[in-house]
């Protein structure tokens, strides 16, 4: 799954749109992190593939859209080609994350789980990655350099495409889990160290596979009426390049942003576990705040409704908000002799909520 698995009473206490929210917000930051860099490639390969690259050179069409960022920001920044992109791969992540949400809720597991997973990633990618390129093609292909208005997409490149998308998922969200057991059982590496290796190597390694079927899913649109033995000899040409430039590009689009991914949504599952259910390191500073008799009282809202109220109060407990005071509404005293506490003024209606809970 990539992040901590959490137990069945988390999972009562914490609210599944809370889950779906960062889902979706570390899926749309990572993805627009990478996304500048994967639009400048493929781009690039699409100008490569149909000819029209500057200098007939792949490294230099990429130079050439990185530096539309530096030249002209605000143009390279709003520009559909680098928010489709952004889409495609935001709605990836997202659909990875939600996955994960609802396997660990549900207590799904085994070959279900991971083909049921498999299938919404796949779907959610084919489907926007089939409509980029296409449009892709449009914008920057050998329709373009013609002065054509649009160029047509035929069904077979549709079908490469989506072939090509099946592998490119496999390879970047089922392959590196398998791989990161093997690595953990054969090279006594550590979960972590060997889940970042195998999310790193795999999906530039199926590009080996993938880069041939997109090229020639391109040379279907740049070449229509070409026969078997042209398109296998433009291959041969265009393959090598973009076969490094992908690989290349697999590392910020599964990689990288798999890594940046699963680490916003590690960090936002544990900022909804702190909101909405209070930690032993929670109760704890509440207890040392209150006393034993206030410490009572908040393990005992812990146990019941009060899970939230009583995160909220051990969060500023530990940031000294809470304070010990005569003339709190608790009792003066208790058999200890410890003072009472109260809240400083300016908390707000959450330490309210939290001393009504």
């Amino acid at each position: 799954m990539g992040v901590k698995q959490r137990t069945a009473e988390e999972n009562a206490a914490i609210p599944a749109v809370a889950d779906a929210s960062v889902a979706l917000v570390a899926g749309l930051t990572a993805s627009v992190a990478v996304a500048p860099f994967l639009m400048c490639v493929d781009r690039a390969v699409v100008s490569a593939a149909a000819g029209t690259a500057p200098g007939g050179s792949l490294a230099r069409a990429i130079f050439a859209a990185a530096s539309e960022f530096f030249k002209h920001p605000k143009v390279a920044f709003t520009s559909p080609a680098l928010w489709m992109v952004a889409g495609v791969y935001g709605g990836t992540y997202f659909a990875k994350n939600v996955s994960d949400v609802v396997i660990e809720r549900t207590g799904t597991s085994g070959p279900v789980a991971e083909w049921g997973k498999f299938g919404v990633v796949t779907g959610v990618n084919m489907g926007g990655s089939i409509l980029k390129d296409a449009a892709f093609a449009r914008l920057f292909g050998a329709a373009v350099a013609a002065g054509a208005t649009a160029a047509v997409v035929p069904t077979a490149s549709y079908v490469l495409f989506a072939a090509r998308d099946c592998l490119t998922i496999g390879g970047a969200f089922v392959v590196p889990d398998a791989a990161k057991d093997l690595l953990v059982a054969s090279c006594a590496m550590s979960p972590q160290v060997a889940g970042a290796v195998a999310q790193l190597v795999s999906p530039p390694l199926m590009q080996v596979v993938c880069t041939p079927m997109h090229l020639l899913a391109l040379n279907m649109v740049n070449a229509p009426v070409a026969t078997l033995a042209q398109r296998v000899a433009a291959l041969k040409v265009s393959t090598p390049p973009a076969l490094v430039a992908r690989s290349l590009r697999m590392l910020p689009a599964y990689g990288i942003g798999g890594i940046l991914n699963t680490t916003l949504s590690a960090r936002g599952r544990d900022a909804a576990r702190r909101k909405f259910l209070p930690s032993a390191e929670d109760l704890k500073a509440v207890k040392e705040r209150l006393g034993r008799r206030g410490g009572a009282a908040a393990a005992k809202l812990a146990d019941a409704k009060g899970r939230k109220a009583i995160a909220s109060i051990g969060v500023a407990a530990r940031r000294g908000i809470v304070e010990k005071t005569k003339g709190s509404e608790f009792n003066p005293t208790d058999d200890t002799g410890d003072a009472p506490f109260t809240l400083r003024t300016g908390m707000g209606t959450g330490g309210g909520g939290g001393g009504g809970g």
